[in-house]
């Protein structure tokens, strides 16, 4: 199960990431981070890809030029709404409304027909998100007074799981890393567009100053430049809403580091989340055994 493969180092790659991200925007504000990071992340992709297998011919689009310019401009969109709706909204909610991704996904994938998922596996997916927003503490969800910042989240959230299918439509003509390249060059546009918009630029000149602001932007930059690859073969090899629903393990991971480097207490019900979700991922995969078993 090689798809399944990439699909746990995503989770440790996304879960790395995250802490970073963190990290980096305890010096740099949102907009900036993205465009920064991103500069190293594109010099790192562009790299391996020009001095890897075919070279620059790896870029030729093959067909899919509309593609990879949709998928740009919703990662635009994404970037955007995704991290302005954190001016509106709190980051508990904004992190529990992007999970909504999953759901997309099924339902996207069942309207179209593009993927089918059985009544076993899809009684687990309830299971797994409420493990998850007991992970992200949904105690502290806030249900008035963001409309428009938990409407941006949903958006985002949306526009993530349509992205998925047009990615993995690319990744049939355009390999992982020259898709990734594409997809982090157009979407910088949106940083740029969302620093200027919180006119950011002061603060960005005072971060300047500190030396581990840079290295948490470059440390954020190579993980960046290692993770999307990964995902993105990942999503090459699985169906969308399987992916997605094993990357429900990133914030179960991410409180595990957290706890093991800082000893950051989880409550009772972070616990019960995690094993939730735990649980929820080990059902689908003794779903997906059986049903191998049976098909040999």
């Amino acid at each position: 199960m090689p798809g399944i493969v990439f699909a746990i180092l995503t989770i440790v790659g996304m879960a790395a990431f995250t802490l970073l991200l963190r990290g980096a925007l305890e010096f740099w504000p949102v907009g900036t981070t993205g465009i920064l990071s991103r500069i190293v992340t594109l010099m790192l992709l562009g790299g391996w890809v020009l001095g890897t297998r075919s070279g620059w011919r790896r870029l030729i689009p093959g067909g899919m030029g509309r593609q990879l310019l949709l998928m740009g401009a919703i990662s635009i969109v994404i970037n955007l709404f995704l991290f302005g709706s954190l001016r509106f909204t709190t980051a508990t909610n904004h992190a529990l409304l992007y999970r909504l991704d999953l759901i997309f996904v099924v339902l996207i994938g069942a309207a179209w027909g593009i993927e089918r998922i059985g009544w076993s596996q899809l009684a687990l997916l309830p299971v797994m998100l409420a493990g998850v927003t007991l992970v992200l503490d949904v105690q502290h969800f806030q249900w008035q007074g963001h409309f428009i910042g938990d409407a941006m989240a949903v958006a985002a959230a949306f526009g993530f799981a349509v992205n998925a299918f047009i990615i993995r439509r690319i990744l049939r003509k355009v390999d992982e890393a020259a898709t990734a390249l594409y997809n982090h060059g157009i979407s910088t546009l949106g940083f740029m567009g969302l620093a200027w918009w919180q006119n950011e630029w002061p603060r960005a000149a005072q971060a300047a100053m500190s030396s581990s602001a840079w290295v948490r932007i470059l440390a954020l930059g190579v993980v960046t430049a290692a993770v999307l690859p990964l995902y993105y073969a990942a999503l090459h090899r699985m169906q969308v809403w399987k992916l997605r629903a094993w990357l429900l393990l990133t914030p179960v991971t991410v409180a595990l580091v957290e706890w093991l480097l800082w000893e950051t207490h989880l409550n009772a019900w972070q616990y019960l989340g995690s094993l939730l979700v735990l649980s929820g991922l080990g059902g689908l995969i003794w779903l997906e055994l059986r049903t191998q078993r049976g098909v040999s």
